[in-house]
C-alpha cells in the first residue's frame, strides 16, 4: 500500500515538472527539419526550423489554422521580397547592403504588414516579414529568383513538419496519457476577474 502511494507521488512529481507536449513537439519538428535540410544540402538549414518553431501550436487544428496564413504569408513575402530586389537593385540602381537599400527595406515592410493585415491575415505577419527581410537581405550574393524560391521552399517545409507533428496520433496519446494540457495565457482565476469586474454595477 506504502509503495503504490510513494510510486503515485513520484509520478505525479514527474509529470508536473515534465515539459508540455508542444515543448516535445518543437524539438522534434527541430530536428527533423535539420535532418531534412542536411539531406538538401542547403547552406541556411536554419530556416526551416524557424518556421517550424513559429508555426507550433498546441493541437492540430489551431496548427492548421497558423500553417494556411504562414504558407499564404511566405509565398507573398517571397514574391514581394523578389519584386523589391528587382526593382530597386536592377531598375534604380541601387547597391545590396547600402545605407539607402536598408532604409527602403524598412520603410517596404510597411505595406506588407498593411497587405497581410487587409487579407485579415495577421496570424502570418511574423513569417511574412521574417522571409521577407531574409530574402531582401541576403540575396544579393546569390541569383535573387533562386535565392528567393529556396527561402521560400526551406519555410515550407518547416510549416509542413510542424502539421506533420502535430498530426501524430502517438504524441497525441502520450499527451493525454501524461495529463499534460496546454496552459492559456488566460488563466481561470484572472479570466473570473474580469468578469467580476464587467458585473459590479458602476457607482453612482
Amino acid at each position: 500500500m506504502q509503495e503504490n502511494t510513494a510510486w503515485k507521488r513520484f509520478t505525479s512529481i514527474l509529470i508536473s515538472n515534465s515539459p508540455g507536449m508542444r515543448v516535445i513537439k518543437t524539438c522534434l519538428a527541430i530536428t527533423i527539419c535539420l535532418i531534412i535540410e542536411y539531406f538538401r544540402g542547403t547552406n541556411m538549414p536554419y530556416h526551416s526550423s524557424i518556421a517550424a518553431i513559429v508555426c507550433m501550436q498546441p493541437t492540430l487544428k489551431s496548427t492548421f489554422k497558423t500553417a494556411v496564413d504562414r504558407t499564404l504569408g511566405t509565398i507573398i513575402a517571397g514574391l514581394y521580397g523578389f519584386l523589391f530586389i528587382t526593382f530597386f537593385t536592377q531598375q534604380l540602381f541601387l547597391s545590396f547592403h547600402s545605407l539607402s537599400y536598408f532604409v527602403l527595406i524598412g520603410v517596404m515592410t510597411l505595406p506588407l504588414m498593411m497587405l497581410m493585415i487587409a487579407i485579415k491575415k495577421q496570424g502570418g505577419l511574423a513569417i511574412t516579414l521574417v522571409v521577407f527581410l531574409i530574402v531582401v537581405i541576403n540575396a544579393g550574393a546569390t541569383n535573387p529568383l533562386l535565392y528567393t524560391i529556396e527561402r521560400v521552399v526551406g519555410t515550407l517545409i518547416g510549416i509542413g513538419v510542424a502539421l506533420f507533428i502535430n498530426w501524430l496520433p502517438i504524441l497525441n496519446k502520450i499527451g493525454k496519457r501524461l495529463g499534460h494540457v496546454e496552459i492559456s495565457p488566460v488563466s481561470p482565476a484572472s479570466s473570473n476577474m474580469e468578469k467580476t469586474k464587467l458585473e459590479l454595477p458602476e457607482k453612482c
